[in-house]
């Protein structure tokens, strides 16, 4: 089903059948995992902030079926699998943005509001494809690489205890092993390993580890204070699922044959810190923090600057604060956490539409029918003032539903009236640009007309 997915899949695999049993396949492993790590959280922050997810095909079926909003869930699905040996779960994944809290805010934000969230800017369908093939490549590659974790380990700890301190190959620790020093010749001549490179290493295996077997941390555990004389046992009980137990406490006997006593305190300290990474309490604040800026590179790329990027993080904030919102009797928060989504995180034309549509809904049927009337007694100064206030004739017949040429008639009062849905769109769009031009509004507008553009809780 996802053929056309596995290119970087099938190059881990060849990468590791070609080393075989060489104890290198560890080092390399942790340079492949991290590399894919960072991928699938960079190319998944993409699709959320770009909205590209929403041309999914399984997107746009749901949308029709239901006829509603297209649901993130319908595309993060399509690339996942329940069972563990045919592809990607969402454990996987979840492992994989363990410590990256940009992709992670973004990812229970676009759950919260269950709506589009997606930048300020245009995306070509180029980019929408890349960014869709890179996720997905990305995250079978990272499910190929966490298959090999457990083996490698075992198979650099069993040659690592069994190789001679002279050996060239052979560093003075295993966690220096891990962070790939090179030679000895080059450690003697000073070049020690940073503590942070070898922090690195540890917790990125650790993390392949606990995303392929979630017994990895237990055992590790249980091995550790079996090696210091204490008496331990596993809890794994008949309803947790069997995957990986036995790879997980292999891996954790080869481990603690070859720390030392400072080592696995080292280690420890690296799983609790994942553990308190992993902790719901840990989502549910990322999710809410508006100080997280807009990471997207489409983003940074066409010149916006911190603020722009900051607004982002405000409106994303703002979203998943509202949608988290108790439920109340004679309120529909998810109605309202859509509607408040896509003013704040549409695209400019989206946003004023879905602005003029709810404004226009708020005014009366009576006050409705004059709109015509006013528009055509005062188009010369409703000209003025939209020149005035740096509203385009293209831009504004656009954003009305209609050609240049008509807006151009009825601006110079010749010829029908205009009809009363697009006469109260034109001035209530008016409103809102002189609005956030600086400039007052036209007096001829009246207020029943006027008030609903300018209470909307929008930034366009």
């Amino acid at each position: 089903m996802f053929q056309r997915h596995l290119h970087r899949h099938d190059d881990v695999d060849l990468v590791m059948s070609a080393l075989g049993d060489d104890p290198q396949c560890l080092p390399v492993l942790i340079t492949l995992g991290a590399a894919l790590r960072r991928d699938v959280a960079l190319s998944l922050r993409e699709v959320i902030a770009t909205g590209v997810w929403q041309d999914g095909a399984h997107a746009r079926r749901d949308t029709a079926r239901w006829r509603e909003e297209p649901r993130f869930s319908s595309f993060l699905d399509r690339g996942l699998e329940k069972r563990r040996n045919l592809g990607p779960k969402h454990e996987h994944l979840h492992a994989a943005l363990l410590t990256f809290p940009e992709t992670r805010a973004a990812l229970y934000r676009v759950h919260a509001a269950e709506c589009p969230q997606h930048c300020r800017t245009q995306t070509a369908a180029f980019s929408a494809d890349r960014h869709v093939n890179d996720y997905r490549e990305a995250l079978f590659g990272w499910y190929a690489v966490i298959q090999h974790a457990h083996a490698c380990v075992v198979r650099a700890a069993r040659w690592f205890e069994e190789t001679d301190l002279p050996h060239p190959r052979r560093p003075q620790t295993f966690t220096d092993w891990l962070a790939h020093t090179g030679s000895r010749r080059d450690r003697r001549a000073g070049n020690e390993t940073p503590p942070a490179v070898r922090e690195e290493a540890v917790r990125e295996i650790l993390l392949m580890m606990h995303a392929w077997s979630p017994h990895t941390f237990e055992a590790i555990d249980v091995a550790f204070q079996k090696a210091e004389g204490a008496r331990a046992s596993h809890a794994w009980g008949g309803s947790f699922e069997p995957a990986g137990r036995s790879e997980a406490q292999a891996a954790a006997e080869a481990l603690t044959s070859v720390l030392s006593p400072e080592e696995r305190q080292h280690v420890r300290d690296v799983i609790a810190g994942i553990e308190s990474d992993d902790a719901w309490d840990r989502d549910m604040d990322l999710a809410k923090d508006s100080k997280l800026p807009c990471t997207s590179d489409r983003h940074r790329a066409y010149g916006a600057g911190p603020e722009e990027r900051e607004d982002c993080a405000t409106a994303r904030g703002r979203v998943y604060e509202e949608a988290s919102q108790p439920w109340s009797e004679g309120v529909d928060r998810e109605v309202d956490a859509a509607r408040l989504a896509r003013f704040l995180l549409g695209s400019r034309p989206d946003r004023i539409r879905t602005a003029l549509a709810t404004a226009r809904a708020a005014v009366a049927r009576d006050t409705t029918e004059t709109a015509p009337r006013v528009w055509h007694n005062n188009a010369e100064t409703l000209r003025e003032a939209r020149e005035a206030a740096g509203l385009d004739l293209h831009d504004a017949a656009g954003h009305l539903g209609i050609k240049p040429a008509t807006l151009q008639r009825f601006e110079q009062a010749t010829g029908k009236l205009p009809g009363r849905p697009v006469s109260l769109g034109y001035l209530q769009l008016l409103t809102l640009s002189c609005v956030q031009a600086g400039r007052t509004a036209p007096a001829c507008i009246p207020q029943a007309i006027s008030q609903p553009m300018i209470s909307l809780p929008i930034t366009l």
